[in-house]
């Protein structure tokens, strides 16, 4: 009697919910259809320039090319070289395999797997959103709030880890979120995600948000279960599912760590930790990058109900540990040559709790409308992205006059930005400013030869932001005074522009 009335009470509210998810996804889809569109030309118009758009490109491409001939990508520092592989290697190795079908040009085949990267993260995105809210117009909010973000859509069109790093952190979530809603028997997607998060930090080793939220869900799961039976004893109470992703993640990880640190004579720890530790750390650039998640605040709001959702929903809780966690991330924007890069898993973390919050508050309209307004005001802020972002957003020159000029030289040329080099085909025996500079101010690589490289006239142009004339200090940290004296002392300016252009003295 119970149930048919139950039954006949869900008939009744079929229709009211109909519409709130016809109204929901409909007003999605007009609000978002701009940005979209906009996003969607913003990357057609990327994937075609045939220019360096970040400073690694070249720098990346070049790696990979090392590790596909059977180089050493983790080599010691050297005086008269730098290899700066700041990353580890399942970045380069997908890299170098893309790098072997021919595009319009040297920068295409990076920037399909980094586009190809995203479009599988907002398919996982809307599917755990989906998942976890069980309303496909959940789904449909996260990929929309995802694409609209400017950081994704840039680093979806880049050559960088961050991007394929991202895509096996949303895997490794849906995976958990799967084997959460399914139970401590879920052994095989507990050892699923793991594999995805173990791929994710071999990637880009600062991926550790996700699996301490994913462990951290699972044993808030297997402690509810102890709470309502203690006759099994808490050491039991940890699930299959628990133990199988602990377990697996901590040996992928340790594992392939000690047979890369092996295979490296300890090169690999070098460059991924001591490297990394070494560069110079700024609270003002930290907080310089993190502002611009300052619009996103309707979504944030909106995230932080899945604390609200955790009794009833098994997803909720793998989501608001996340939150909690992906905060730390950011501190990685501090870093001398960051960028807002660092911002994509906190734009993951808002976007999956804001679309499962969306789902379950669709099913109840008076609290739905409240939400749309959110909603409503979230898009409507995307629609207008900070200033800050500029010239990244709007393709406003292209450097062919550099270019030419570069190819025009005969012999080595020392440059800011490595990839204008490697489209030429110029060797890149010094491949990473934005590496080098924190290192070599910290005293870990020796610079020497650098500076006896330009002092001995070795290079026929340097092609560098700062000008020598104006003083010996380069505030992004990339050239120390003493490479800049010895520009100064053995190199004329030939002109100014965007960058300044040496040539050797007479």
């Amino acid at each position: 009697m119970a149930d048919s009335a139950a039954s006949a009470g869900r008939r009744r509210l079929a229709p009211p919910l109909l519409a709130a998810y016809l109204l929901g996804a409909g007003g999605l889809v007009w609000l978002a259809y701009p940005l979209v569109a906009r996003w969607l030309r913003w990357i057609s118009r990327m994937m075609l320039y045939p220019y360096p758009a970040d400073g690694l490109e070249g720098t990346l491409l070049s790696q990979a090319h090392l590790l596909w001939l059977g180089k050493a990508l983790y080599q010691p520092f050297e005086r008269y070289a730098f290899v700066s592989s700041p990353y580890p290697p399942w970045h380069p190795l997908i890299l170098g395999f893309a790098d072997q079908f021919a595009g319009p040009h040297v920068f295409w085949s990076g920037r399909v797997v980094s586009l190809a990267a995203g479009a599988l993260v907002l398919l996982a995105a809307g599917a755990l959103a989906w998942y976890g809210g069980r309303s496909w117009a959940g789904g449909l909010l996260a990929v929309i709030f995802l694409i609209s973000a400017p950081p994704f859509a840039l680093w979806a069109t880049r050559i960088k880890p961050d991007m394929y790093a991202l895509l096996w952190t949303a895997l490794g979530l849906l995976c958990a979120g799967l084997a959460l809603r399914r139970g401590g028997r879920a052994a095989g997607l507990g050892l699923l995600a793991a594999l995805c998060f173990a791929l994710a930090f071999f990637t880009k080793q600062t991926a550790l948000a996700a699996p301490l939220a994913a462990g951290g869900a699972m044993l808030l799961a297997d402690l509810a279960v102890y709470g309502r039976d203690r006759s099994a004893g808490l050491w039991r109470a940890a699930s299959r599912r628990t133990l199988a992703f602990g377990l697996g993640y901590v040996l992928m990880v340790g594992v392939v760590w000690l047979l890369l640190d092996g295979w490296s004579g300890g090169q690999f720890t070098f460059h991924i930790w001591t490297q990394h530790r070494n560069a110079a750390w700024s609270l003002q650039l930290m907080g310089k990058y993190v502002a611009l998640l300052a619009p996103y605040w309707p979504m944030l709001l909106l995230a932080l109900g899945v604390f609200a959702l955790a009794r009833r929903e098994p997803v909720a809780p793998l989501l608001g540990c996340y939150l909690l966690l992906v905060p730390f991330t950011l501190l990685g924007a501090g870093k001398t040559g960051a960028n807002h890069n660092h911002l994509l898993e906190s734009l993951l973390a808002l976007a999956l709790g804001g679309g499962v919050v969306f789902g379950h508050a669709l099913r109840r309209p008076p609290l739905a409308a409240l939400v749309a307004a959110a909603v409503a005001l979230q898009l409507w802020l995307c629609a207008t992205p900070p200033a800050w972002y500029g010239g990244e957003l709007v393709l406003r020159e292209t450097p062919e006059r550099y270019v030419a000029f570069i190819r025009s030289v005969p012999g080595e040329v020392l440059a800011d930005d490595p990839g204008l080099l490697y489209m030429v085909g110029k060797p890149l025996r010094y491949d990473d400013p934005s590496g080098f500079g924190p290192v070599a101010f910290s005293g870990l690589w020796d610079q020497s030869g650098l500076v006896d490289d330009i002092r001995q006239r070795r290079f026929a142009a340097i092609l560098i932001p700062p000008d020598v004339d104006e003083g010996s200090e380069d505030v992004s940290g990339r050239w120390t005074p003493q490479m800049l004296d010895a520009i100064r002392a053995s190199y004329r300016v030939l002109f100014r522009d965007t960058l300044t252009v040496y040539v050797p003295c007479e």
